[in-house]
C-alpha cells in the first residue's frame, strides 16, 4: 500500500498535478483530484472524527510548495451532521466533521477541499471524496480475570481491554452493576485505529469493592461519552470474603470477630489498624 502510495506522488509530479497528503486517521499520501474515494472506516453516531492534512504540494511551475495549501475545508456532509473547516495557515490542517446523533447505520459520503486561498500559489482548489461507515459496532471489550477474589472492604481488580476500531477516537465510561451501594465510575480516551481494520487498544485497570461477604455476578459496562448506542458489557464474577485485614478494621466499628476477653484489646486493635492497614 506504501509503494502504492509512493508511486501515485511521483505520478502526480511527473504530469505536474497538485496532490493531498492525509495523515489522519488513516494514512493516505498523494490523493489527487478524481482519486478513488478515501474510506476512513468507521465510527459511531454522535462521534466526532478528525481529518489532518499537510500543506505541502506542488505546484503548477512543477516545485513543491510548503506550505501550500491554506485551509481544509469540509462539504457535502450528510444531513443533520456538522462540520468545522481547518483554521487558514493551520500546521497541519485539521477539518471536523460530527456525526448525527440519530445517524443510521451505513455508508455516507461527504467531500474534503484543500484550499489555495485566492489562488495565490496558482493550486486552485482539489477536491477529494470521503467515505465512512456508520456503525454502533466501532469497538469490543475483554475483561481478565473472569473471576476474582477479595477481601471485605478491599478491591478486586478486573482488566479491561478496549479495542476501538474506529475512525473516531472518544471517551468511554467504566461502570459497574451488580454490588450493592458501588458507584465507581472510570472515565478513559481511546485513540483512534491506525488503520481500517487494526483497532487501537487501551488496557484500564478498573476496581470493584464489597463491604460484606459475597459471591455475586458483577457486570462491567464500557460506553462512549458521544452516544450511549455505543455500549458494551462485560459479565464477571466477584468473591468478597472475610480477612484478617477487614476483621481488625471492623473493630472499629463495634463488630466483634473473637470470643469476648478484654474491650480494651479491641479498642487497641481498632487503633492499629488504622495507623498501619
Amino acid at each position: 500500500m506504501m509503494k502504492l502510495l509512493g508511486v501515485l506522488i511521483v505520478l502526480a509530479v511527473a504530469v505536474n498535478a497538485t496532490y493531498l497528503n492525509i495523515d489522519e486517521p488513516i494514512e493516505a499520501k498523494g490523493m489527487v483530484e478524481n482519486s478513488t474515494p478515501l474510506n476512513i472506516g468507521v465510527a459511531g453516531p454522535g462521534q466526532t472524527v478528525y481529518i489532518i492534512a499537510e500543506r505541502t504540494t506542488i505546484g503548477p511551475d512543477n516545485q513543491i510548495h510548503d506550505p501550500g495549501w491554506d485551509k481544509l475545508a469540509i462539504a457535502n456532509i450528510p444531513e443533520g451532521w456538522t462540520a468545522e473547516d481547518s483554521p487558514w495557515y493551520e500546521t497541519p490542517m485539521k477539518a471536523k466533521i460530527k456525526i448525527a446523533p440519530n445517524a443510521a447505520d451505513g455508508v455516507y459520503s461527504f467531500k474534503a477541499v484543500a484550499v489555495d486561498e485566492n489562488n495565490m500559489k496558482g493550486l486552485g482548489n482539489l477536491t477529494i471524496d470521503v467515505n465512512v461507515t456508520v456503525s454502533k459496532n466501532v469497538f469490543t471489550i475483554y475483561v481478565t480475570p473472569n473471576e476474582a477474589e477479595a477481601g471485605v472492604g478491599e478491591p478486586a481488580i478486573y482488566y479491561i481491554d478496549i479495542d476501538n476500531a474506529g475512525a473516531a477516537s472518544d471517551t468511554f465510561s467504566i461502570t459497574s452493576r451488580g454490588v450493592p451501594a458501588w458507584r465507581f465510575r472510570k472515565d478513559v480516551l481511546v485513540p483512534h485505529a491506525a488503520q481500517v481494520g487494526l483497532p487501537a487498544r487501551r488496557t484500564i485497570p478498573y476496581e470493584v469493592l464489597s463491604n460484606e461477604e459475597t459471591d455475586t455476578e458483577v457486570y462491567l459496562n464500557v460506553t462512549s461519552l458521544s452516544s450511549d448506542k455505543i455500549s458494551r458489557e462485560f459479565k464477571v464474577r466477584l468473591k468478597a470474603t472475610p480477612s484478617l485485614i477487614s476483621d481488625y478494621k471492623a473493630t472499629a466499628h463495634g463488630l466483634l470477630v473473637f470470643p469476648l476477653i478484654e474491650n480494651p484489646i479491641y479498642s487497641l486493635i481498632a487503633f492499629l489498624s488504622k495507623l498501619f492497614l
